[in-house]
């Protein structure tokens, strides 16, 4: 699993070889041994270049799965690594109160080092299931079931745009008119993207140019550089919003705010894990009251 683990990420016997100290026959024998024992073919043989075959794409996430856990077991049984925790927490929290989280944890907990995976819902439900992360923040839209007395740190989201691509519209803007703009999208793992697509009835043809971006921060430097409106956590244009580069849309239909919450902990690290959650509860509930504005912190059970 490993040899084919490398061999999805490097494509080529040889630098997997490489990779594990192993000759090339080495590792082919390995990859024809997991294929036998699985019982289905991973590779395309026939093809010039380097392609899985359907069994061998599926085959893939569980190798990387395997992976992940092999680097977290190795890291929970090394002495010298127990120093470093993992967190993982979905971009919104890494550009706003995750900041002021990892500066407390280095003054209050200095022998711990953080660790930090940023990313989507989609990214951080992988490690989970991989055992790499110790705590995780995620929206409610993740599915997953929230930590007994978890506090909670709400969203507001809204439509923004370059003040250039709005000019001459009266506002409040209605749907139909949204509609008419080049708008930027979020890719379909996104929980936003169903809720956009929705309110924008993209099933029927677009009247203007459609954009997409791999995340929030992509997705809001390109409305920054007027490629066009979209729908964001305002806390992550804040700024610009004050600043007036940005332009902050009022519309007759409204977005429902995002719930971000930890959705995990760590039983095996319980008392370090629980330490770092409190530090956490702290560094989101004082960014709240210091970025009020669209952000709002919630303590007890989800409304």
């Amino acid at each position: 699993m490993e040899a084919f683990y490398w061999l999805c990420q490097l494509h080529s016997y040889r630098r997997v070889a490489e990779r594990l100290s192993l000759t090339q026959p080495a590792v082919s024998a390995r990859i024809n041994a997991l294929e036998e024992d699985l019982n289905v073919q991973l590779i395309e043989r026939d093809s010039q270049h380097f392609r899985l075959t359907e069994h061998g794409q599926q085959v893939a996430e569980y190798a990387e799965m395997f992976a992940n856990l092999h680097e977290a077991m190795s890291s929970r049984l090394d002495e010298r690594r127990q120093r470093h925790l993992a967190v993982g927490m979905v971009s919104m929290v890494t550009t706003s109160w995750g900041i002021l989280m990892r500066d407390m944890v280095a003054r209050a907990a200095p022998n711990v080092l953080l660790d930090i995976h940023s990313g989507s819902n989609r990214d951080l439900r992988r490690l989970l299931r991989a055992g790499v992360l110790d705590l995780a923040f995620l929206t409610d839209e993740a599915d997953l079931s929230r930590v007994p007395n978890s506090f909670t740190v709400q969203y507001d989201v809204g439509w923004v745009g370059h003040p250039d691509l709005l000019r001459d519209l009266k506002q409040p803007l209605q749907t139909k008119t949204l509609r008419q703009l080049p708008i930027i999208l979020y890719p379909p793992s996104s929980p936003l993207m169903q809720v956009l697509s929705r309110m924008l009835h993209e099933n029927r043809a677009r009247p203007n140019v459609r954009h997409v971006g791999n995340s929030l921060a992509t997705i809001s430097e390109m409305v920054r550089r007027g490629y066009g409106i979209s729908a964001v956590a305002l806390s992550q244009v804040e700024e610009d919003i004050i600043s007036g580069r940005l332009e902050l849309i009022e519309t007759t239909e409204t977005i429902a705010p995002l719930d971000i919450c930890c959705v995990h902990l760590n039983r095996a690290r319980k008392t370090q894990v629980q330490q770092i959650f409190e530090i956490a509860e702290t560094a989101a509930r004082e960014w709240c009251e210091t970025h009020p504005r669209f952000l709002t912190f919630k303590k007890g059970p989800a409304s």
